[in-house]
Protein backbone atom coordinates (compact mmCIF):
# COMPACT_ATOMS: atom_id res chain seq x y z
CA UNK A 1 0.00 0.00 0.00
CA UNK A 2 2.71 2.17 0.43
CA UNK A 3 4.13 1.79 -2.52
CA UNK A 4 0.67 2.84 -4.55
CA UNK A 5 -0.08 5.71 -1.86
CA UNK A 6 3.64 6.94 -2.98
CA UNK A 7 2.83 6.86 -6.73
CA UNK A 8 -0.38 8.39 -6.06
CA UNK A 9 1.43 11.21 -5.35
CA UNK A 10 2.70 11.35 -8.87
CA UNK A 11 -0.36 10.41 -11.43
CA UNK A 12 -2.70 12.96 -9.16
CA UNK A 13 -0.15 15.58 -10.63
CA UNK A 14 -1.17 17.38 -13.77
CA UNK A 15 0.46 16.36 -17.28
CA UNK A 16 3.28 18.45 -17.34
CA UNK A 17 4.01 17.56 -13.72
CA UNK A 18 4.20 13.54 -14.91
CA UNK A 19 6.24 13.97 -17.98
CA UNK A 20 8.83 16.00 -15.94
CA UNK A 21 8.95 13.55 -13.57
CA UNK A 22 9.58 10.75 -15.45
CA UNK A 23 12.71 12.58 -17.55
CA UNK A 24 13.87 13.34 -13.98
CA UNK A 25 13.96 9.99 -12.82
CA UNK A 26 15.47 8.47 -15.96
CA UNK A 27 17.12 11.01 -18.18
CA UNK A 28 20.20 9.60 -18.15
CA UNK A 29 18.35 7.14 -20.31
CA UNK A 30 15.88 8.83 -22.11
CA UNK A 31 16.97 12.31 -22.68
CA UNK A 32 16.87 11.39 -26.32
CA UNK A 33 12.75 11.18 -25.59
CA UNK A 34 12.22 13.79 -24.24
CA UNK A 35 10.45 15.30 -27.45
CA UNK A 36 8.44 11.90 -27.91
CA UNK A 37 7.53 12.45 -24.68
CA UNK A 38 6.34 16.31 -25.42
CA UNK A 39 3.99 14.36 -28.49
CA UNK A 40 2.32 12.73 -26.13
CA UNK A 41 1.90 15.16 -23.44
CA UNK A 42 0.30 17.19 -26.29
CA UNK A 43 -1.99 14.49 -26.97
CA UNK A 44 -3.13 13.79 -23.49
CA UNK A 45 -3.96 17.33 -23.18
CA UNK A 46 -5.63 17.25 -26.68
CA UNK A 47 -8.11 14.30 -25.78
CA UNK A 48 -8.45 15.56 -22.15
CA UNK A 49 -11.25 18.02 -23.20
CA UNK A 50 -12.80 18.68 -19.59
CA UNK A 51 -9.44 19.23 -17.82
CA UNK A 52 -6.49 19.96 -20.97
CA UNK A 53 -3.66 21.24 -19.07
CA UNK A 54 -4.40 20.34 -15.66
CA UNK A 55 -6.08 16.81 -16.23
CA UNK A 56 -4.47 13.81 -14.93
CA UNK A 57 -5.33 10.88 -16.36
CA UNK A 58 -7.50 9.73 -19.70
CA UNK A 59 -11.12 7.57 -19.82
CA UNK A 60 -10.42 4.02 -21.41
CA UNK A 61 -12.46 5.06 -24.85
CA UNK A 62 -9.95 8.40 -25.10
CA UNK A 63 -6.66 5.92 -24.11
CA UNK A 64 -7.86 3.84 -26.94
CA UNK A 65 -7.58 7.09 -28.91
CA UNK A 66 -4.31 7.72 -27.89
CA UNK A 67 -3.21 4.53 -28.55
CA UNK A 68 -4.65 5.02 -32.17
CA UNK A 69 -2.64 7.80 -32.33
CA UNK A 70 0.68 6.66 -31.99
CA UNK A 71 0.13 3.33 -34.35
CA UNK A 72 -0.72 1.69 -31.08
CA UNK A 73 -4.09 -0.18 -32.45
CA UNK A 74 -5.64 -2.12 -30.21
CA UNK A 75 -8.86 -4.00 -29.64
CA UNK A 76 -10.76 -2.85 -26.55
CA UNK A 77 -9.31 -6.48 -25.09
CA UNK A 78 -6.30 -5.45 -25.81
CA UNK A 79 -6.64 -1.83 -24.37
CA UNK A 80 -7.79 -3.38 -20.97
CA UNK A 81 -5.12 -5.77 -20.71
CA UNK A 82 -2.84 -2.69 -21.47
CA UNK A 83 -4.02 -0.30 -19.26
CA UNK A 84 -4.29 -3.28 -16.58
CA UNK A 85 -0.43 -3.74 -16.88
CA UNK A 86 -0.01 0.51 -16.94
CA UNK A 87 -2.73 1.13 -14.35
CA UNK A 88 -0.73 1.27 -11.14
CA UNK A 89 -3.20 2.45 -8.93
CA UNK A 90 -6.14 0.57 -10.06
CA UNK A 91 -8.41 3.03 -10.95
CA UNK A 92 -9.38 1.94 -14.96
CA UNK A 93 -7.38 5.32 -16.24
CA UNK A 94 -4.65 5.81 -17.56
CA UNK A 95 -1.90 8.44 -16.46
CA UNK A 96 0.62 9.58 -18.38
CA UNK A 97 3.22 8.46 -16.27
CA UNK A 98 2.09 5.03 -16.52
CA UNK A 99 1.95 5.48 -19.85
CA UNK A 100 5.54 6.33 -20.10
CA UNK A 101 6.72 3.83 -17.74
CA UNK A 102 4.50 1.05 -19.37
CA UNK A 103 6.03 2.17 -22.80
CA UNK A 104 9.68 2.14 -21.52
CA UNK A 105 9.82 -1.00 -19.88
CA UNK A 106 10.05 0.77 -16.29
CA UNK A 107 9.15 -0.35 -13.09
CA UNK A 108 7.26 1.47 -10.28
CA UNK A 109 9.48 0.53 -7.82
CA UNK A 110 12.77 1.89 -9.46
CA UNK A 111 11.29 5.28 -10.35
CA UNK A 112 10.74 5.65 -6.90
CA UNK A 113 13.56 5.31 -6.24
CA UNK A 114 15.18 7.61 -8.45
CA UNK A 115 16.04 11.17 -7.25
CA UNK A 116 13.69 14.47 -8.96
CA UNK A 117 16.08 16.55 -8.12
CA UNK A 118 13.67 18.80 -6.51
CA UNK A 119 15.45 22.05 -5.34
CA UNK A 120 14.46 25.77 -4.46
CA UNK A 121 16.07 26.87 -7.55
CA UNK A 122 14.00 24.53 -9.72
CA UNK A 123 10.85 25.48 -8.10
CA UNK A 124 11.77 29.46 -8.35
CA UNK A 125 12.26 28.96 -12.57
CA UNK A 126 9.18 27.01 -11.97
CA UNK A 127 7.81 29.97 -10.33
CA UNK A 128 9.17 32.06 -13.59
CA UNK A 129 8.07 29.72 -16.12
CA UNK A 130 4.39 30.14 -14.67
CA UNK A 131 4.97 33.98 -14.39
CA UNK A 132 6.01 33.94 -18.18
CA UNK A 133 2.57 32.29 -19.06
CA UNK A 134 0.45 34.50 -17.38
CA UNK A 135 2.35 37.74 -18.73
CA UNK A 136 2.46 36.11 -22.37
CA UNK A 137 -1.36 35.71 -21.94
CA UNK A 138 -1.47 39.41 -20.79
CA UNK A 139 0.94 40.57 -23.55
CA UNK A 140 -1.63 39.23 -26.10
CA UNK A 141 -4.64 40.40 -24.92
CA UNK A 142 -2.37 44.15 -25.14
CA UNK A 143 -1.51 43.01 -28.57
CA UNK A 144 -5.09 41.94 -29.58
CA UNK A 145 -6.63 45.21 -28.24
CA UNK A 146 -3.65 47.04 -29.69
CA UNK A 147 -4.88 45.76 -33.28
CA UNK A 148 -8.25 46.55 -32.33
CA UNK A 149 -7.86 50.22 -31.31
CA UNK A 150 -5.53 50.41 -34.88
CA UNK A 151 -8.36 49.20 -36.65
CA UNK A 152 -11.29 51.17 -35.23
CA UNK A 153 -9.06 54.37 -35.60
CA UNK A 154 -8.45 53.61 -38.97
CA UNK A 155 -11.91 53.39 -40.05
CA UNK A 156 -12.82 56.30 -37.38
CA UNK A 157 -10.09 58.22 -39.68
CA UNK A 158 -11.46 57.15 -42.77
CA UNK A 159 -15.10 57.93 -41.81
CA UNK A 160 -13.78 61.48 -41.05
CA UNK A 161 -12.16 61.96 -44.27
CA UNK A 162 -15.26 61.08 -46.03
CA UNK A 163 -17.64 63.31 -43.82
CA UNK A 164 -15.03 66.00 -44.45
CA UNK A 165 -15.23 65.76 -48.31
CA UNK A 166 -18.68 65.09 -47.90
CA UNK A 167 -18.82 68.83 -46.36
CA UNK A 168 -16.25 70.13 -48.98
CA UNK A 169 -18.53 69.07 -51.21
CA UNK A 170 -21.37 70.91 -49.61
CA UNK A 171 -19.93 73.75 -48.96
CA UNK A 172 -19.10 73.94 -52.78
CA UNK A 173 -22.79 73.80 -53.43
CA UNK A 174 -23.39 76.32 -51.03
CA UNK A 175 -20.99 78.48 -52.74
CA UNK A 176 -22.20 77.96 -56.11
CA UNK A 177 -25.89 78.26 -55.07
CA UNK A 178 -24.95 81.65 -53.69
CA UNK A 179 -23.26 82.54 -56.86
CA UNK A 180 -26.60 81.76 -58.74
CA UNK A 181 -28.61 83.32 -56.22
CA UNK A 182 -26.57 86.68 -56.28
CA UNK A 183 -26.95 86.16 -60.43
CA UNK A 184 -30.36 86.01 -60.49
CA UNK A 185 -30.77 88.85 -57.71
CA UNK A 186 -28.97 91.25 -59.78
CA UNK A 187 -30.74 90.11 -62.81
CA UNK A 188 -34.28 90.77 -60.74
CA UNK A 189 -32.84 94.07 -59.85
CA UNK A 190 -31.78 94.98 -63.35
CA UNK A 191 -34.90 94.55 -64.79
CA UNK A 192 -36.47 95.98 -61.96
CA UNK A 193 -34.96 98.96 -62.38
CA UNK A 194 -35.37 98.80 -66.43
CA UNK A 195 -39.00 98.75 -66.17
CA UNK A 196 -39.05 101.50 -63.25
CA UNK A 197 -37.09 104.25 -65.55
CA UNK A 198 -38.86 102.67 -68.58
CA UNK A 199 -42.97 103.55 -67.04
CA UNK A 200 -41.66 106.91 -65.58
CA UNK A 201 -39.45 107.99 -68.98
CA UNK A 202 -41.46 111.47 -70.86
CA UNK A 203 -40.16 110.91 -73.67
CA UNK A 204 -42.58 107.68 -74.02
CA UNK A 205 -45.71 107.48 -74.59
CA UNK A 206 -48.94 107.10 -72.39
CA UNK A 207 -49.07 103.80 -73.72
CA UNK A 208 -45.60 102.84 -73.38
CA UNK A 209 -45.47 104.30 -69.87
CA UNK A 210 -48.58 102.24 -68.58
CA UNK A 211 -47.54 99.11 -70.53
CA UNK A 212 -44.08 99.16 -68.64
CA UNK A 213 -45.61 100.18 -65.13
CA UNK A 214 -48.16 96.99 -65.66
CA UNK A 215 -45.27 95.28 -66.31
CA UNK A 216 -43.27 96.46 -62.87
CA UNK A 217 -46.46 95.70 -60.96
CA UNK A 218 -46.31 91.87 -62.46
CA UNK A 219 -42.79 91.85 -62.28
CA UNK A 220 -42.59 92.91 -58.17
CA UNK A 221 -45.70 91.25 -57.45
CA UNK A 222 -43.90 87.53 -57.82
CA UNK A 223 -39.81 85.96 -58.15
CA UNK A 224 -39.51 84.63 -61.50
CA UNK A 225 -39.13 81.28 -61.47
CA UNK A 226 -35.30 81.10 -61.93
CA UNK A 227 -35.05 83.62 -58.60
CA UNK A 228 -37.10 81.32 -56.86
CA UNK A 229 -35.41 78.40 -57.68
CA UNK A 230 -32.68 79.97 -56.78
CA UNK A 231 -33.21 80.61 -53.33
CA UNK A 232 -34.89 76.92 -52.67
CA UNK A 233 -31.67 75.79 -53.76
CA UNK A 234 -29.82 77.73 -51.70
CA UNK A 235 -32.44 77.45 -48.54
CA UNK A 236 -31.68 73.71 -49.21
CA UNK A 237 -27.62 74.04 -49.70
CA UNK A 238 -27.20 75.74 -46.79
CA UNK A 239 -28.78 73.21 -44.43
CA UNK A 240 -26.98 70.83 -46.29
CA UNK A 241 -23.65 72.39 -45.39
CA UNK A 242 -24.82 73.54 -41.87
CA UNK A 243 -25.24 69.42 -41.50
CA UNK A 244 -22.61 67.85 -43.30
CA UNK A 245 -20.34 70.84 -41.22
CA UNK A 246 -21.73 69.50 -37.70
CA UNK A 247 -20.85 65.83 -38.87
CA UNK A 248 -17.24 66.25 -40.04
CA UNK A 249 -16.65 68.22 -36.78
CA UNK A 250 -17.86 65.46 -34.72
CA UNK A 251 -16.63 62.34 -36.80
CA UNK A 252 -13.09 64.48 -36.47
CA UNK A 253 -13.38 64.10 -32.65
CA UNK A 254 -14.09 61.03 -32.97
CA UNK A 255 -11.63 60.08 -35.06
CA UNK A 256 -8.58 62.37 -33.08
CA UNK A 257 -9.80 59.90 -29.26
CA UNK A 258 -9.92 57.07 -31.70
CA UNK A 259 -6.51 57.83 -32.62
CA UNK A 260 -5.72 59.08 -29.13
CA UNK A 261 -6.61 55.04 -27.82
CA UNK A 262 -5.03 53.53 -30.32
CA UNK A 263 -1.45 54.96 -29.89
CA UNK A 264 -1.93 54.26 -25.90
CA UNK A 265 -2.91 50.88 -26.59
CA UNK A 266 -0.01 50.43 -28.51
CA UNK A 267 2.22 51.97 -26.05
CA UNK A 268 0.46 49.26 -23.22
CA UNK A 269 1.32 46.13 -25.61
CA UNK A 270 4.76 47.44 -26.47
CA UNK A 271 5.77 47.82 -22.83
CA UNK A 272 4.21 44.69 -22.26
CA UNK A 273 6.78 43.01 -24.92
CA UNK A 274 9.73 44.79 -23.64
CA UNK A 275 8.82 42.99 -20.03
CA UNK A 276 8.43 40.27 -21.39
CA UNK A 277 11.16 40.14 -23.17
CA UNK A 278 13.38 41.09 -19.81
CA UNK A 279 11.32 37.57 -18.66
CA UNK A 280 12.87 35.51 -21.02
CA UNK A 281 16.12 36.33 -20.91
CA UNK A 282 15.86 35.70 -17.26
CA UNK A 283 14.60 32.47 -17.78
CA UNK A 284 17.29 31.47 -20.24
CA UNK A 285 20.42 32.54 -18.14
CA UNK A 286 18.74 30.77 -14.75
CA UNK A 287 17.87 27.11 -17.47
CA UNK A 288 21.63 27.25 -18.29
CA UNK A 289 22.97 27.81 -14.84
CA UNK A 290 20.22 25.18 -14.12
CA UNK A 291 21.77 22.73 -16.64
CA UNK A 292 25.22 23.07 -15.23
CA UNK A 293 24.05 21.50 -12.21
CA UNK A 294 22.88 18.97 -13.27
CA UNK A 295 19.98 18.26 -11.23
CA UNK A 296 16.29 18.09 -12.12
CA UNK A 297 17.04 17.77 -15.59
CA UNK A 298 13.87 17.08 -16.86
CA UNK A 299 12.39 19.90 -15.33
CA UNK A 300 15.07 21.98 -17.19
CA UNK A 301 14.27 20.79 -20.12
CA UNK A 302 11.00 20.98 -20.15
CA UNK A 303 10.83 24.25 -19.41
CA UNK A 304 13.41 24.64 -21.44
CA UNK A 305 10.63 22.97 -24.72
CA UNK A 306 7.39 25.39 -22.90
CA UNK A 307 9.90 28.51 -23.35
CA UNK A 308 10.36 27.90 -26.99
CA UNK A 309 6.62 27.00 -27.44
CA UNK A 310 6.00 30.54 -25.70
CA UNK A 311 8.05 32.45 -28.08
CA UNK A 312 5.95 31.20 -31.15
CA UNK A 313 3.33 33.33 -29.22
CA UNK A 314 4.87 35.96 -28.20
CA UNK A 315 3.32 39.59 -29.92
CA UNK A 316 6.41 41.23 -31.48
CA UNK A 317 6.99 44.87 -32.33
CA UNK A 318 7.25 44.75 -35.71
CA UNK A 319 3.75 43.02 -35.47
CA UNK A 320 2.94 45.81 -33.31
CA UNK A 321 4.15 48.45 -35.64
CA UNK A 322 2.19 46.84 -38.79
CA UNK A 323 -0.86 46.70 -36.86
CA UNK A 324 -0.61 50.23 -36.07
CA UNK A 325 0.36 51.09 -39.77
CA UNK A 326 3.56 51.99 -38.91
Amino acid sequence: MATKKTFKDFTSRSYPDQAKAFLNAYWKDHQGDAETLWKWYNKFVQLDTENGKAGKDLDEFNAHRFLEAFGETKTIKELREAIARTDIDFNKRMALIEYCLWKFGKKVEDFLKRPQGDSKEIEALQELMNSIQRDLLEAQKKAETSAKKAEESEKKAKDSANKEAAAKKAAQELQDALNELKKQEESYKAKTEALKKKSEDENLGVVARNKAKNELAQHLAEDPLPLSKAKLTTEAATKKAEKTKKEAEEARKVAEEAAKAAKEAAKAADAAVDDLQVKFKEAEDKLEEAKSQGVGQGNVWWMERELSEARKFMPTKAKLKESFGQ
